[in-house]
């Protein structure tokens, strides 16, 4: 009984024993591989770059309208508008846009002008042997047009091949005529002449041409707008008008030469627009309005004026424009009148637009945004983490420009090179839960 007793108690000592042992162990290996897991866990994966030059464009949003001096062109009655002028192209004083037609004198204009055509047609089949400066003018024309064709239909948009069509009638038709008036054929096509004559003079009897009071650009569409944004009042324009014009829908579609257009008397289909200059009243974030605003101001009191470059939404090209006046401002936003002499034909289908205007560019040391910490937003002065023999320092520096992701870096004290940024310094990316001193492995 005292055996098992003792051998009881022995087997307790030795587990009681090896449990102390195991604890030990782990309590060792805790110590060892703590920290390990701590870092595994809290720690950030650390991204480095290097410092490089690069350019900067800063923009900001700007919402519009452009002001143009047009003059509207209305219809001397109820009919047909038939355009003569393609959309687009430059039409001299007093010389004719449009031809009108009153609807019920529409059919018969058609059939005389079937018959002009068929005649025509009846010429050229009977004599085609121009040759010469005139066969090499005509056989140009005609491959120009051809060209036109071959390009829209490798780019797949044939928007414009009812021009191109237009355009080979107008070629073949003009050639038809030159045959009429040769001298060689007077006395061959004399009873087609005399009767193209009489038909000519019966279809002017019937139309009435439209000419332009001034030379400009040709516009077929009209929004309501003519009369109410004019050069006179492009000063008026508030920061509530802007707000109405942008609110909808903005069209970027570009206007086509309409076939026709159905039409009352005393409507306008079209304008003509003077293209030595519009203007553009627009709005901007009143922060740097209020910058702008401080510059304009200086280059006027030193005869100067200041210039910048806009983007319009559904316009490839920046247009260059020079700041007129500054307008009213709120705690939103400031307005601007501006004035520009290029790309006017480009703009013309646009009333109210949204883009950027473009205050600078600027080249530096860029680096992502997020890469800055301790930014104090009063002076634009930030922190940024530095590697120098993979220990980490903050410098501070001034960020000169931002724009979206990235912001241009300058150097405080460009004489302190102890506490510089330099070119193809390593920096960290995403410097979180770093402190100054810490060793990052590159």
């Amino acid at each position: 009984m005292t055996s098992e007793l003792e051998e009881r108690i022995r087997k307790r000592k030795k587990k009681r024993n090896r449990r102390r042992l195991l604890s030990f162990l782990g309590f060792i290996l805790m110590l060892i591989y703590i920290p390990a897991i701590w870092k595994w866990v809290f720690s950030v994966n650390h991204e480095i770059s290097v410092v490089r030059t690069a350019t900067l464009e800063v923009k900001i949003p700007l919402e519009g309208i452009f002001i143009r001096n047009e003059t509207t062109l209305k219809s001397p009655g109820t009919g047909i508008i038939i355009p003569t002028v393609q959309n687009g192209e430059r039409v001299a004083k007093n010389k004719e846009v449009a031809s009108f037609i009153q609807s019920n004198m529409r059919d018969v204009v058609e059939n005389y002008r079937q018959m002009e055509i068929e005649i025509l047609k009846r010429v050229v089949s009977e004599y085609d042997s121009a040759s010469g400066t005139q066969r090499e003018l005509w056989k140009t024309a005609i491959e120009t047009q051809i060209k036109r064709l071959t390009d829209l239909s490798n780019s797949g948009d044939l928007s414009d091949a009812e021009d191109i069509r237009s355009r080979v009638d107008r070629v073949l038709e003009a050639r038809a005529r030159y045959m009429l008036e040769d001298d060689l054929l007077k006395d061959k096509f004399k009873e087609e002449k005399k009767e193209l004559e009489r038909l000519r003079s019966n279809v002017q009897k019937s139309v009435e041409s439209i000419v332009s009071s001034k030379s400009g650009v040709v516009l077929y569409k009209c929004d309501g707008s003519e009369e109410i944004y004019t050069p006179d009042t492009r000063y008026d324009i508030t920061l509530d008008d802007i707000e109405k014009a942008v609110a909808g829908p903005v069209n970027t579609d570009k206007t086509l030469t309409p076939a026709e257009i159905s039409i009352k008397e005393s409507e306008p289909f079209g304008k003509i627009i003077s293209n030595d200059k519009c203007w553009i009243t627009f709005r901007i974030p009143e922060k740097q309005g209020a910058e702008i605003s401080l510059q304009f101001e200086k280059a006027r009191l030193n005869g100067k004026e200041i210039s910048y470059e806009i983007e319009i939404e559904g316009i490839d090209e920046r247009i260059p424009v020079i700041i007129e006046k500054t307008g009213e401002k709120n705690d939103d936003y400031q307005v601007f009148t501006a004035r520009m002499s290029k790309l006017i034909e480009s703009t013309m289908d646009f009333r109210a637009v949204k883009g950027n205007l473009v205050i600078k560019s600027i080249t530096g040391m860029k680096i992502p945004i997020r890469s800055l910490f301790n930014i104090n937003e009063v002076d634009d002065t930030a922190d940024l983490a530095i590697l120098k023999m993979n220990k980490v320092r903050f410098v501070r520096v001034q960020i000169a420009a931002r724009q979206d992701n990235y912001a241009i870096i300058e150097n405080i004290d460009t004489t302190d090179t102890e506490n510089s940024v330099n070119i193809f310094d390593i920096y960290l990316v995403n410097p979180k839960n770093v402190v100054e001193g810490q060793v990052i492995d590159k």
